[in-house]
């Protein structure tokens, strides 16, 4: 079998959705990736799509906050006002969350300085890595306008290795649909490692889809250090991050 190319591992990396995603030959960390690429592609689809729905719907004009609460946001800062990159960014999650930085995973993984991934539609769309108490876990947030073969509902989605845990669908006002679940952790050959991760997706009603990853980390080449004992951000805390308007272009 072929191997995955940059792209393809950049897609995944991102949490962006593929149409085919061919088993690597390789080893180590790239082999975690493109093992989880080829067994989630179809969720990971979902995923993204939600975020694509999002953007390109701009149905946030009166705010889209779950259970039909107004949320003023011609109120909230915008992108340019919080600052842009790891700065920025940081000042939309939770205080004492760690110590943020934005990387490429393509980049950690590749080790080379050549970009990846797609051009960014959102103003914070990115990898950022969160540091504390001595590991190392992520926060990924990507918009998506077009999405393929979008799962409607990542709860009921049958039985997909690996599995989909502790999955919950909920409605926001204009019938977008935040989606929130869990995956295990995978293993490869030693001592590569992805762990355990959250996804929040929100798919808005023009198809635009925003997509967040919530990851404690992985083991392998490039890592930046050990995983996280603990999600970089709680499920509450994921949730709001979801919700923010600041995320959308």
């Amino acid at each position: 079998m072929t191997g995955m190319n940059d792209n393809d591992i950049a897609r995944e990396l991102l949490g962006r959705a593929v149409d085919d995603v061919p088993v690597p030959a390789g080893r180590g960390s790239e082999a975690v990736f493109a093992r989880a690429a080829r067994l989630r592609w179809r969720r990971r689809a979902a995923v993204t799509g939600v975020v694509a729905a999002a953007v390109a719907g701009g149905v946030l004009g009166s705010g889209v906050v779950p259970g039909g609460e107004a949320a003023n946001v011609a109120a909230s800062p915008t992108s340019g006002e919080l600052g842009t990159g790891a700065s920025g960014f940081e000042k939309l999650l939770p205080a004492g969350v760690g110590k943020v930085r934005e990387v490429s995973l393509g980049q950690l993984i590749k080790g080379t300085k050549k970009p990846f991934g797609a051009k960014k539609v959102g103003p914070f769309d990115g990898e950022y890595t969160i540091a504390r108490d001595g590991g190392v876990g992520f926060v990924t947030v990507h918009v998506n306008k077009k999405v393929k073969d979008l799962d409607p509902d990542p709860c009921n989605i049958g039985n997909v290795t690996p599995p989909v845990l502790k999955c919950t669908n909920e409605k926001a006002s204009g019938g977008t649909l935040l989606s929130i679940w869990q995956t295990p952790g995978e293993k490869a050959t030693q001592p590569s490692y992805s762990g355990t991760q959250l996804e929040a997706r929100v798919v808005f009603n023009d198809g635009t889809v925003l997509s967040i990853r919530d990851w404690t980390g992985y083991q392998g080449q490039g890592s930046p250090g050990p995983l996280l004992k603990t999600f970089p951000l709680t499920r509450a805390q994921l949730r709001e991050l979801a919700l923010k308007p600041e995320l959308l272009p």
